[in-house]
């Protein structure tokens, strides 16, 4: 099924191609609009591991295709993997996501039936993330529980041998962060979380900062060693407990609740955000924004589950490179685990800390109207309400007109 409220992020189907009841290939069009009041919104924009669930019709497309005729109501569907790639930014409030997902082709082993899919995703017309080699397959819980997990190891792994690891702007001294902690993040408190060194932030207007809410996918660091991990360039450990009343379980999926890995995936990019926040990169960027680096190729795996009957997530972060500069990035492999199984990797992840303005926070989640009385215009630019906005949380370009994009 697809998954019920809050996580049904599809709002309509566009159209569907393909002979129903083949299992044959097919195409799925849909899309899904960005509203001002989204759960999941942060910063006014919709999450890097929502977007990815966003695209998650191909639920749809491969019952269309027949697959419930196999499964007979003895397997679940399960997510195995994809190759993932950001074209550019978040979509904010408004925005209306396009999804064409495509069924490539299908397979059995062992009798577990999978297939393979890929999708594109237009936010208004413009190309922002693409998937690849995806495959998800149906399972009994018998076999859900037999996994053997993820396959890889941080000590078994090579990282790359010529990566920068940049100087910190500051070092938190600490090397945990309880929960009462990382609320402070959450609520613009930095120093309060990392300690002395974090104090100019307290001047920020809006310091970049992890979701919280619905959003917050993790509870507290129990390792931060900038140092540290088997490659000795950075490592953080972080938790989630989790209990059958978790917000996620409800829906996602009918009578078969357990937690989406796109979700891990955005749990892990928090860990890695207050890694970074712990290196004092956010400190020059009020008002900026985390999101991941365009362009690159992200190689996800899921090979196990977190269900109601689980305890804990763990998230793991083995920091490969750290890039200074006007945007800072951050490259690390995620590893979550679940009550010690390895459930889920992501390869190189990439984040990145784009300079923005907190006018792009979606304070103004609406076009503002036009006025029809007179107002001063100085070398062709207009002084109007949507001027005086720019001056108090916008570019100075926007605020005082083209003689000011120097200092944007």
């Amino acid at each position: 099924r697809m998954p019920e409220p809050p996580l049904l992020l599809a709002d309509r189907v566009l159209g569907i191609e393909g002979e129903a009841g083949t299992m044959g290939t097919g195409t799925i069009w849909t899309e899904t609009d960005v509203r001002e009041g989204s759960f999941y919104l942060h910063e006014g924009r919709m999450p890097a591991g929502v977007m990815v669930e966003s695209g998650q019709a191909d639920l749809m497309l491969i019952s269309w295709l027949g697959a419930d005729f196999h499964n007979q109501g003895e397997r679940v569907y399960r997510l195995l993997g994809c190759e993932l790639t950001s074209h550019g930014p978040l979509p904010t409030i408004g925005d209306t996501l396009h999804y064409e997902i495509l069924v490539d082709g299908h397979a059995e082993q062992q009798g577990v039936r999978l297939f393979f899919f890929h999708y594109n995703c237009w936010v208004n017309g413009e190309l922002r993330m693409s998937v690849r080699s995806g495959q998800a397959g149906f399972f009994t819980y018998q076999e859900l529980e037999n996994s053997a997990g993820v396959l890889w190891s941080p000590e078994s792994a090579t990282p790359k041998p010529d990566a920068r690891i940049d100087a910190p702007i500051v070092r938190s001294t600490r090397q945990a962060f309880s929960a009462n902690d990382v609320t402070a993040l959450i609520e613009g408190r930095l120093s309060d979380c990392y300690g002395p060194g974090f104090e100019r932030a307290d001047a920020h207007t809006r310091t970049p900062t992890i979701a919280g809410g619905r959003m917050r996918l993790l509870d507290e660091v129990t390792h931060f060693d900038p140092t540290g991990g088997p490659w000795k360039r950075g490592y953080l450990r972080a938790t989630l407990g989790l209990t059958p009343d978790r917000w996620f379980f409800d829906g996602h999926f009918k009578n078969d609740p357990c937690m989406p890995g796109t979700l891990m995936l955005e749990g892990g990019l928090q860990a890695m955000q207050i890694f970074m926040t712990g290196l004092g990169f956010t400190l020059d960027h009020d008002g900026s924004r985390f999101e991941p680096v365009p362009e690159q190729n992200y190689s996800l795996r899921c090979r196990g589950q977190a269900t109601p009957a689980s305890k804990e997530v763990v998230y793991e972060i083995f920091v490969e490179e750290i890039v200074g500069g006007d945007t800072p990035m951050l490259y690390a492999d995620i590893l979550g685990s679940v009550d010690g199984r390895k459930a889920f990797h992501c390869k190189r992840m990439g984040l990145r800390l784009v300079p923005a303005w907190p006018l792009d926070a979606g304070r103004t989640a609406v076009a503002i109207a036009h006025d029809p009385r007179p107002v001063a215009v100085v070398d062709g630019f207009t002084f109007d309400y949507a001027s005086l906005l720019a001056c108090a949380w916008g570019v100075p370009s926007s605020a005082f007109g083209p003689m000011y994009k120097r200092f944007d």
